[in-house]
């Protein structure tokens, strides 16, 4: 029990050490790509840097789930990596098919996977929020002071 305890404590630092690495990454990266002037708020551009912000994300969730899957391959709950990112990515995006399911003595492994993974979409879906939320905001203020300069 100390074992499983311990792997589990290990998986979900994982996930918060990856998500909290790609977090700063990509507050860099989009220090870099952030619209400056006036004339780079274009949908077009916004479009792509919201689409490489999600990709982004979903890497983020794939390195998560592969961690997961790397860990049941160790352990032997599965016959190969395959069968064993499978059932983390069902268990990770919380869908949990069932068709696939691991031995008794690793099941609480799935459940707190599914916990994990949505407290990892739950922050995905912050990021997201927050940086659509701060476009949105200076289309809005931009369209609203133009309108209060036309007489």
């Amino acid at each position: 029990m100390i074992t499983l305890m311990l792997i589990l404590f290990a998986l979900v630092s994982a996930c918060v050490g990856i998500q909290t690495a790609g977090m700063f990454l990509g507050i860099h990266w989009l220090k870099r790509l952030w619209p400056h002037r006036e004339a780079d708020y274009i949908p077009a551009r916004t479009y792509w840097l919201i689409v490489r912000m999600v990709y982004g994300l979903l890497i983020l969730h794939l390195l998560q789930i592969l961690v997961w899957a790397a860990v049941y391959q160790l352990r032997g709950c599965f016959p190969d990596l395959s069968t064993s990112f499978y059932f983390s990515a069902a268990s990770y995006s919380t869908v949990g098919y069932g068709d696939v399911v691991l031995p008794e003595k690793w099941r609480i492994l799935g459940a707190v996977e599914a916990v994990t993974g949505v407290l990892m979409f739950g922050w995905s879906t912050g990021i997201i929020f927050t940086v659509v939320h701060h476009l949105l905001s200076h289309f809005l203020r931009s369209k609203y002071s133009e309108k209060s300069k036309t007489p």
